[in-house]
Order: structure tokens, then sequence, then C-alpha cells
């Protein structure tokens, strides 16, 4: 009797510990097909696929699916926008209750009882044990906004492009809203080149997310940034939709190359001696208004109805000054907008007038945080510092549980920032752009004045070091930055050092930084950043690189590309010269937008 108890305890031991092995064996291949199944999920596929995909990773673990009850549960997988009620009972008061507006959640759950035998208490007439578990993953749901630079030079290549003055509305831009019937066809004929591609590549990574789960915003940038709102799909327009069909119709039907301002118009005088102030043509004097005082700009012109006044130049021979060496000085009208020459006839009359208040037209007005951003009439377009501080406003109101991704493309080298303007509303007065600017610096931080200043390099900082902050306090700037903030200096003096490009740097901060060896610098959010330089981008691809940086780990010291060859691929920019490599760059963006599994 005691030999044959003590044989039962040796029987249930051994099978008990056979029972553990197979349960912990069949919990991580549950774990790890969950993981597959939201990895799936991420890739906007059915229900069918996601268990298909854990039935795969099943076997590969060795798991005899001959003795196995999967079973697989998303919280819609009838499409209708509200949780199933089929689920399990735990899995159903996980999900979100979409029709009280709860956000949806690419959550899945897969629970797998497997038959284990008894080896030892089997010869007694025990039947197998059925071992039941479960996991629930979720493939974070994505919150994307696409940052596209769509400066007049994204018509470059196109048949005809004449630098400095081309129209593309008139030329390319209706035949740039033609989609492709497959990725890889070409453009149509007479499209915009390169935008058309970089359209085709934005529309190849929305494709690759999740319709109902996953949000994109779009934003484009030239002289200012503008948010794009999209309605959902509940119809409510919104600045990040999740009715990604309506996006990516938006972006073929609505997005289209900027016409800048023609700069040959400007007169030949002001562009020949960089007599002009290129935020704001109109603006002589730097104050951000279209009346310039004459004490600032160092002389007074005459009545602009003098006919010596008609190509708004005035030259020594007929009187004028000579401050500069120049033989002459510019000479506005301080209530018409009379910068360029529209009409090319070397003299200015109304339709020149006219024709600016048309070109203005084109663009409405848009408000931002109850505030009107008027259209521009600089020549310059390429505000990388504000389309990442648009991109930075837009996730604001993102869901805190997705993940945070923003992709900035460009083809050019960023020359603006935006700008405080001065106040007035009249249309040769500098508009404000957004941001927090301060009105010491109605132009933004590429300011000057005649012969002095940032004009003459057209606002391009040549050198990317140093870099200078102008924070209230120095105790808040980045480290290795020198602090300028000097109030007691005009301010066009300090501008002449804090630069555009570090406006940018600071807006890559605002948006991404997480971690700094200066514990008292601000901080921005865990949020990922892809930039893309396509073409010469030489003078730009450090700040590039800078923003990829940043946005890689939230760390501006762990720098992937800072060994990196120039125009070489490194970390998480990209660089190409050819606008037909954007599809594959940005498809590549869409494979490494992680997924994060939460159970």
């Amino acid at each position: 009797m005691a030999f044959l108890v003590l044989l039962f305890f040796i029987g249930l031991a051994i099978d008990a510990g056979s029972l553990y092995v197979t349960y912990g064996h069949l919990k991580r291949a549950v774990d790890a097909g969950a993981v597959a199944a939201a990895n799936t999920f991420k890739r906007g596929e059915n229900l069918a696929s996601m268990t298909a995909a854990t039935e795969e990773v099943m076997v590969l673990h060795n798991v005899d699916t001959a003795t196995l009850d999967l079973q697989v549960f998303i919280c819609d997988a009838d499409g209708d926008s509200n949780r199933d009620s089929n689920l399990p009972a735990e899995f159903y008061a996980r999900c979100p209750d979409t029709s009280a507006g709860q956000s949806p959640r690419k959550l899945v759950w897969v629970e797998a009882t497997q038959r284990a035998p008894l080896y030892f208490l089997g010869l007694l007439g025990f039947g197998p044990v059925n071992l039941t578990t479960n996991a629930i993953a979720e493939a974070a749901a994505v919150d994307l906004v696409i940052v596209l630079d769509i400066s007049e030079s994204m018509a470059s290549d196109t048949p005809g492009f004449v630098p400095d003055d081309y129209d593309p509305d008139a030329t390319c831009n209706p035949l740039t809203r033609t989609r492709p019937v497959n990725r890889s066809d070409p453009p149509p004929a007479g499209a915009c080149l390169p935008m058309w591609h970089a359209k085709n590549a934005a529309d190849a990574l929305i494709s690759r997310m999740y319709q109902g789960f996953d949000q994109v915003a779009i934003i484009t940038y030239d002289s200012r940034a503008e948010l794009h709102p999209i309605p959902n799909l509940h119809g409510v327009t919104v600045a990040l939709t999740d009715d990604l069909e309506a996006a990516r119709n938006y972006l073929w039907n609505s997005i289209k190359v900027h016409d800048d301002p023609p700069v040959r118009r400007i007169w030949k005088q002001w562009v020949d001696y960089r007599a002009v102030n290129p935020v704001n043509p109109e603006d002589r004097d730097g104050d951000g208004s279209d009346a310039d005082n004459p004490t600032v700009v160092g002389y007074t012109c005459p009545n602009m109805s003098d006919p010596r006044m008609a190509d708004r130049w005035w030259a020594v021979s007929e009187g004028g000054p000579d401050p500069y060496g120049w033989g002459g000085v510019p000479c506005d009208d301080d209530g018409l907008l009379d910068a360029y020459d529209w009409d090319g006839d070397g003299v200015f009359t109304m339709a020149d007038h006219n024709a600016a208040l048309a070109y203005l037209a084109k663009y409405p007005v848009q408000y931002s945080q109850g505030r009107p951003i008027r259209p521009s009439l600089s020549p310059l377009s390429t505000c990388i510092g504000c389309g990442l501080r648009a991109a930075n406003l837009v996730l604001n109101d993102a869901r805190p549980g997705a993940v945070w991704v923003v992709v900035l493309f460009t083809d050019g080298v960023v020359n603006l920032s935006d700008t405080a303007g001065s106040g007035g509303s009249g249309p040769g007065d500098t508009p404000w752009t957004g941001g927090l600017v301060p009105l010491a610096y109605p132009d933004g931080f590429c300011d000057g004045r005649l012969n002095q200043g940032w004009w003459p390099s057209l606002c391009i900082d040549t050198t990317f070091t140093p870099r200078y902050c102008i924070d209230d306090q120095e105790q808040t700037c980045p480290p290795g930055s020198t602090w300028i903030r000097n109030n007691n200096q005009p301010s066009f003096n300090r501008n002449n050092k804090y630069s555009v490009s570090d406006y940018a740097r600071d807006m890559a901060d605002a948006l991404a930084l997480t971690r700094s060896t200066n514990q008292n610098e601000p901080r921005g959010n865990d949020v990922a950043v892809y930039t893309i330089g396509l073409g010469a981008v030489s003078l730009g691809e450090p700040l590039l690189r800078y923003i990829a940086a940043v946005g890689d780990d939230g760390d501006r010291t762990t720098n992937p590309c800072a060994t990196a060859p120039a125009f070489r691929s490194c970390g998480q920019y990209y660089y190409t010269n050819n606008p037909e490599d954007l599809v594959p760059i940005f498809e590549d963006i869409a494979t490494r937008i992680y997924t994060r599994i939460t159970q």
C-alpha cells in the first residue's frame, strides 16, 4: 500500500512538472503569436491574416496544432466602428467604447487551449488536461504628420520651367492632381516635377496605415506653414484625420506647388545691389511695415508721382543721394504694392499694384490661435522652422497612447523663419505667420537694413556653427550655444547672429528633444522625426541631419549621421538626387514606424 501511494505521488509530480513545462511553452507561443498578430494589424490586414500569422508562430514554437484550439479576436472585426458583441468578457472590457467617443485601439486577443497528455497518470485512466492561456497585444495607433515643402522649386524639373518667374497654376499644377493606377506608373506629361513624385511617395506612406485606427495630418510650407484640415470618418473637419482615403484624395486634389512671387520682376537696380528686403520687399527699413522711416533709411524719396520714380530708383543723375556707392537708392510708395514690376514694362503703374493684390488673393487668409495669417510677397519660400512649429501644434491634440511620427521633406535650404509682423493689416506689411516670435523681430530672424544685416545673403545661414540662443534666460539655452539676448541693442544687430537655421533647430528641439545635458533646457515630446532631402540641399543637409538626430531618440548628441559622408542617407535622414526614389524612401519609413506592444 505504501509503495502504491508513493508511486502515485511520484507520477503526480512527474505529470505536474510536464504540465508546468507545457503551459510555459504554450504561454510563450501565445505571447509571440499575439505580437505577430499585432504586427499584421499595423499593416492594415484582416482578422483572417492575423489568425494565420498567429498559427504560423505556433508552429515555429513547436506547438502541436492538432491538439490546439485557437481563437483570435480584434475589437471591431466587422468594421462597423463599434466593438463586437461576441468578444470574451475580459477583452470586451478592454476594447474602447467608440460609440461613447473613445478612440479605437489596435488590440488583439489571442487565446489558445491545448490538450496536454498525462504520461504516468494516464496509465491509471486519467485523461488529458486542457491548458488555456491568453494574451492581449497592441499595435500602437500612429498619429502621423507629413510636412511637405511646396516652394516653387518643386516644379523645377517641369518642362518649360523658368527659374524665379514661373506660374505653376497656369501650367503644371492641374496635371499634378493625377493619381497613378499603379505606384510605379510614370507621371502624366506636364505634371509639376518633382512635386508629383513627392505626392506619390506621401500617398504610399498613408496607404500603409490602418483606416479608422491611424491618423494623419498634412502640413505644407513655403513662406508660411499651412495645416490642411480634412474630415474624419464622422464627417468632422479635424487636423488629424482617421479617414485615410479622404487624406489621400486631399493630397492629390488640393496640394499643389506654391506660386512664389517672381524675383526677376523686382526692380532691376534693387536686385543688382541687393537693396531689397527678401522677407518683405515692400519694407526698406526693416520694421515690417510698408511705410518707411526716412531717418532709418537715411534719405527721403521724392513724391512717388514724380516721373523720376517710375522705375522706383532715385539715381544720382536725377539728383538722388548715393550713401552706399550704388549710384542711387531704392524708393517705393508707402501706400501701394510697388516692389514688383509685374508686367515687366520698366515703369510702375496701377496695373502692377493690382497684379500684386491679385497674387495675394490667390492665397486666402488663414487663422491660427484666433489670429489671421495673411499671404506674403516674399520671394523666399523654405521656412522649415514654420513647418516644424506647425507640426508641434498639431501633435498637441494627438492621442497620448499613439506613436507620434513627423516626416519632413524639402528640396532646398532654410531661408525663412516665422515672422512677428508689424501689427499692421495693410497688404504691404509683413504678416504674422504663427508661433511666438518676439515683437522685436517683425520680419522674423532674417532681419537687417539697407547695406547691412542678413539681406545680402538672402537670409541663408551659410555656417551651421556656432549656434546662437535668444532665450529670455541664458540658463535655458542648448549646451554649446552662445546666448546673445541683449535688450539694449537694436534688434537687427542681434539678428545678424541668430538665424533662420537657429530658429529651425529650436523648433526641432521644441518638437522632439527629450534629453539634454542642460537640466534647465525645455523638453519636447517623444516624437519620431524623419527628414528627407532631395537634390541641392548641401547647405541644408546639416540641419536636416540635426532634426533627424533629435527625432531619433530625443537626444541631439547621439547622431547616427555624425561621421556619414555628405549626400548619404543615415539614421532617420534620407537623401536622394532622384525624385523617383521618393516612393521607396517613404515606404521604408513606413516599415520603421515602430509598433508598441502593451501586454
